[in-house]
């Protein structure tokens, strides 16, 4: 079974699909719950790299209707995913790959979430802009804490993580140039 696995991920990887976007390089935003920010999207081929950062809007809604007087939470959210594109028509692509949100505050102390990724992507016919879905499946908790020079770290599994998903899909344009 593990052959079949690898073979077929050969072959996907092997295969240059093309996609809808009309260069490799795009920039963007991000909404969601717990990443809303900035990204950038690099091709590779058929490869897609993908990294932003953002802050947790949703967080800091929660805090502001519960009363909060700081709603400020300080916190930063770092996003990452490195996917494998496959055109579904001439503007639309579908990517799956593997990706990470990261919880920090740049200090010693990072919590994150890392899984499976499945991305939708639509670019405007002619036009050098396209709306994008990212939905997140995390497998595993991963964690870092520095107190006083000892450094603790670890992560973890567990069936209830897929639910996590919810809060951390976002939605998104992107700009290609």
């Amino acid at each position: 079974m593990k052959r079949i696995m690898l073979v077929v991920l050969i072959l996907l990887l092997t295969v240059g699909s093309l996609t809808a976007r009309p260069s490799s390089v795009a920039v963007g935003a991000q909404l969601g719950f717990a990443a809303s920010g900035v990204v950038v999207d690099v091709g590779l081929g058929s490869l897609y790299l993908q990294a932003g950062i953002g802050y947790p809007l949703g967080i800091a809604y929660i805090g502001t209707v519960g009363g909060a007087d700081d709603a400020f939470v300080d916190v930063a959210t770092l996003t990452a995913d490195v996917s494998q594109a496959f055109s579904l028509s001439e503007n639309f692509d579908i990517k799956v790959g593997i990706g990470t949100t990261a919880f920090t505050n740049f200090q010693p102390i990072i919590f994150g979430l890392a899984g499976p990724v499945l991305k939708g992507e639509y670019w405007v016919p002619n036009k050098n802009f396209g709306l994008t879905l990212t939905l997140n499946v995390p497998i595993m908790a991963y964690g870092y804490v520095e107190d006083d020079e000892i450094f603790t770290g670890g992560f973890v599994f567990d069936a209830f993580l897929p639910l996590m998903g919810l809060v951390t899909s976002t939605v998104g344009v992107l700009y290609s140039f």
